[in-house]
């Protein structure tokens, strides 16, 4: 079986682009590797404290607003529904009328 990381894939490059491309990405992953590898766990520690604590303001702001859009989406829910009756009735008393039949 070929090896996977070797791909012969031809869009058009020529050789020359084809290896500043290489070269290109062998350098973003050798850059990669080292800014992974170089902090300290005291600064890690801050960043998933400062992670922690955003996430507990937006979970609380997220809760706030859902308290506050429940109330909102069952008022709608019921203006809806009293519309469909009234619909419904109006619809009842003008087919009435039309026919000329009492309700």
């Amino acid at each position: 079986m070929p090896d996977q990381s070797i791909v012969d894939f031809n869009i058009g490059l020529s050789d020359q682009e084809k290896q500043d491309l290489e070269k290109l990405i062998s350098e973003f992953q050798t850059e990669r590797v080292q800014t992974e590898s170089t902090g300290n766990t005291a600064e890690i520690q801050q960043q998933i404290n400062a992670i922690n604590k955003r996430l507990a303001y937006l979970t609380s702001m997220f809760l706030t607003l859902d308290r506050r859009i429940k109330p909102l989406y069952e008022t709608i829910r019921l203006t809806h529904q009293r519309s469909e009756i009234l619909s419904q009735r109006i619809n009842i008393i003008m087919e009435s009328i039309r026919t000329g039949e009492p309700l």
